[in-house]
């Protein structure tokens, strides 16, 4: 380990004191006062990523680790072509939101007399950052099958491709003084999409400004230097906290010496994490992993499980389902670490596919409504684990039918992919392909554990 750094930096030891360019981040960060913590250092020894931050001594539970200026932040207010964006805003409006940003990231990024220079050469790295939206199609196709990951990647390169050519691009144009279609290309657009997916952080907006959900509007991403430093884990140590002028990264419990300063990206599961960040959880740490069961597989083996006689009750069942908005075509019911997360969903399904016909037509008359519906019932709806044994046999076998499906539908078996967890073949697996791995294990774990749930009961 380094030594202490140079006392003009005041803000920590440093780590990796030949790193030029988080020297000179450093260096930026004691220019704009980020009062970082003494007890923390930044660097790469003792991080689980290239960067990270470590405490060089014990940390309690609530200790500021720095703090930075909201003006410090690289957003659309403060990037040096605020006025053009603030003038343009009308002609940049899109269902992101965030090709404003995008285009102050552009600018910012290429501008060797940037206020942000110092940080935007120590982030992004574009070697580290390498979401499956830079992997080839067969990569995603293959290693991601039936995970999420490939649908949602798709959904944003064309989306991307849309705004860049219909806004951007217009935009770049037409203030051709700063930018350059050659240098400010699609492909530097992507990276930046990137950039904002895996670094940037959005401010709480609260309902009482009329800003939110029901207001339509939501924050815009910025970008918040040493804050994007931390890395991420579910159980995370640090969080970041909002005030009027500045932000603060503030421990959430004690700290010891020599372990990593975390910070938490959200409840976000394994398939979100490698889709928006690039990399996934080894199981079980992350405690937020999800698989989807999508609607349209319980469907098709309702009927299956119904046979010939009794497919069309089956489909009349789903179309009432539909009508109650209780399933739709592209829905999926989700499973997490405890248990069924859709649960109510899920619930109301099964009881309406497992009817008889004449539970169905009276239920029908009914439009749904149950003299049963009661507050006990409603308890029961809570689907863990623990509690899928105690479900009616049929709801139990087409639930546990549901899943193996499900489970067929990946590249590996889960016998298979634990295989590959072994050191000795996990060492021989491409960086893309390990976090492939870690995706889809967890969600075949998550599957698996709904099976022997459901099963348990039968002899």
């Amino acid at each position: 380990m380094a030594g202490p750094s140079k006392k003009k930096i005041r803000l920590s030891n440093a780590v990796d004191e030949d790193d030029e360019r988080l020297d000179s981040f450093l260096q930026w960060c004691a220019k704009e006062d980020f009062q970082l913590n003494p007890k923390v250092y930044v660097g790469r020894q003792g991080s689980c990523a290239q960067y990270g931050m470590v405490a060089h001594e014990e940390l309690e539970e609530g200790e500021c680790l720095f703090k930075v200026d909201k003006t410090a932040a690289l957003s659309t207010e403060t990037t040096e072509i605020a006025h053009l964006l603030k003038k343009g805003e009308a002609s940049l409006q899109s269902e992101s939101g965030w090709v404003p940003q995008i285009l102050a990231l552009m600018y910012e990024y290429t501008n060797p007399k940037s206020r942000w220079r110092p940080y935007l050469q120590l982030v992004p790295d574009f070697s580290e950052l390498d979401q499956p939206m830079f992997w080839t199609e067969d990569e995603i196709k293959k290693d991601l099958c039936n995970t999420g990951v490939p649908e949602a990647s798709k959904s944003d390169l064309t989306k991307m491709k849309l705004e860049y050519t219909s806004l951007a691009l217009p935009f770049i144009k037409k203030h051709s003084h700063i930018f350059s279609e050659e240098v400010h290309s699609f492909e530097l657009y992507k990276r930046m999409v990137a950039f904002i997916m895996a670094y940037s952080f959005f401010e709480p907006v609260s309902d009482e400004d009329g800003q939110g959900d029901e207001g339509g509007k939501s924050s815009l991403p910025l970008m918040v230097p040493m804050a994007d430093i931390l890395n991420h884990i579910a159980k995370n140590n640090a969080h970041l906290e909002w005030d009027k002028d500045c932000l603060r990264m503030v421990t959430t419990r004690q700290v010891a010496a020599g372990e990593e300063v975390f910070n938490t990206f959200g409840q976000l599961a394994n398939w979100q994490l490698l889709h928006m960040y690039g990399f996934a959880e080894v199981w079980p740490e992350n405690i937020y992993d999800t698989v989807n069961i999508p609607m349209q597989v319980l469907f098709d083996e309702a009927k299956l499980a119904a046979g010939p006689a009794d497919v069309q009750l089956v489909e009349e069942k789903w179309l009432f389902l539909e009508d109650q908005g209780v399933v739709s075509e592209n829905g999926s019911f989700i499973a997490g670490m405890e248990g069924i997360l859709t649960d109510e969903e899920v619930y109301e399904s099964f009881k309406v596919l497992c009817m008889t016909e004449v539970e169905f037509r009276e239920h029908q008359e009914k439009e749904g409504w149950s003299d049963s519906d009661s507050e006990e019932e409603e308890e029961e709806r809570s689907l863990s684990y623990e509690k899928l044994s105690d479900l009616p046999e049929a709801w139990r076998r087409l639930l546990a039918a549901a899943a193996r499906c499900c489970m067929r539908k990946y590249r590996n078996s889960l016998q298979e992919n634990e295989q590959l967890l072994i050191k000795e073949n996990w060492e021989k697996l491409s960086k893309r392909q390990q976090w492939s791995l870690l995706v889809c294990y967890g969600q075949q774990k998550l599957l698996n554990r709904i099976i022997i749930s459901c099963l348990s009961e039968e002899s």
